[in-house]
């Protein structure tokens, strides 16, 4: 998904930064996509639930162009395990890189957008099971509920100045969700595909798409809201 937003926000020239924390060369390759594109794109590492990292991520940052107008807040971890025996070192590590690494880089970012002037836009990630809950993931489920109502209280606070909105993916053809649900069966997916209401799972694109749009001027007045990218998979 982060791959799709970076391409797309790109493409409307943006100097795009990608972070990573393990995956350099991923990370990597996507910059030499966008550079030989002809965008601008710079790899730079940070875990986003450690303060001092997302400190030395923004000054890197401030560095190449002096301003952050747009952060995708879109860092994120599964540890998946039965709630009877999920350890806490497994709760709280994927609450701290989707809940504590949101909360981290909103803030930080917010405070360069407003001491700028910039009229900024932040992007929070969460998903459907933060309302619906699921087997196995007790910690996910718990990171992403609390982004929904960080999600609010942020937008409340940093508004005029700064807007804050929250997307919620369904099913999208990455790497991780074809293998996490096994979609590379064709009758796993047949089934699951007939269970949405648009028959199909997503494509990557399509969320972007939705973030390209929250960031845009044509949603000006659109701040605090939760927009489900999911082919009605679940209807909130």
């Amino acid at each position: 998904l982060g791959e799709a937003m970076a391409y797309r926000f790109a493409h409307n020239d943006y100097h795009v930064i990608v972070n990573y924390r393990t995956t350099k060369e991923e990370a990597e390759r996507v910059v030499e996509t966008i550079r030989q594109n002809g965008g601008k794109a710079t790899a730079l590492r940070a875990d986003v639930s450690v303060e001092a990292d997302v400190d030395r991520l923004i000054t890197q940052t401030l560095a190449l162009e002096d301003r952050i107008d747009v952060l995708l807040n879109n860092a994120g971890l599964n540890r998946d395990g039965p709630f009877l025996t999920m350890s806490v070192e497994d709760f709280t590590r994927v609450v701290d890189v989707n809940l504590v690494g949101t909360f981290l880089c909103t803030q930080k970012v917010a405070q360069t957008m407003i001491e700028r002037q910039i009229a900024g836009n932040i992007i929070t990630i969460s998903a459907s099971t933060a309302l619906r809950g699921r087997r196995n993931g007790a910690n996910y489920c718990a990171a992403k509920a609390g982004i929904l109502a960080f999600t609010k209280c942020a937008a409340i606070e940093l508004a005029p100045h700064v807007r804050v909105n929250c997307v919620l993916p369904g099913y999208m053809e990455t790497d991780e969700v074809m293998e996490r649900f096994a979609l590379h069966d064709p009758a796993v997916r047949e089934t699951l595909e007939a269970s949405i209401p648009m028959q199909r799972i997503g494509q990557p694109d399509e969320l972007a798409a939705m973030v390209e749009f929250l960031c845009s001027d044509k949603a000006s007045y659109i701040t605090g809201q939760s927009f489900f990218v999911n082919g009605g998979n679940y209807m909130g």
